[in-house]
């Protein structure tokens, strides 16, 4: 058998009760790691447990902006 090939896919979503800040355009900013971190967290949770669960290998946030 062969491994499956990764696929990447984008995902946009907008977070009603975070208050955007100019640190969250700043990936170097500590307020950016955090709420980085916290996202990553949540949505490997969310990701692992649905559907794709069994292929899912993580996810990035890679961006924040005002919206």
């Amino acid at each position: 058998t062969t491994a499956a090939a990764l696929e990447h896919f984008t995902i946009n979503f907008t977070i009603t009760n975070l208050h955007y800040t100019s640190d969250l355009d700043n990936p170097d900013s500590a307020k950016f790691r955090a709420t980085q971190r916290v996202m990553n967290t949540l949505l490997d949770r969310l990701l692992k447990e649905s559907s794709i669960g069994p292929v899912f290998q993580g996810c990035e946030t890679t961006d924040f902006r005002y919206g």
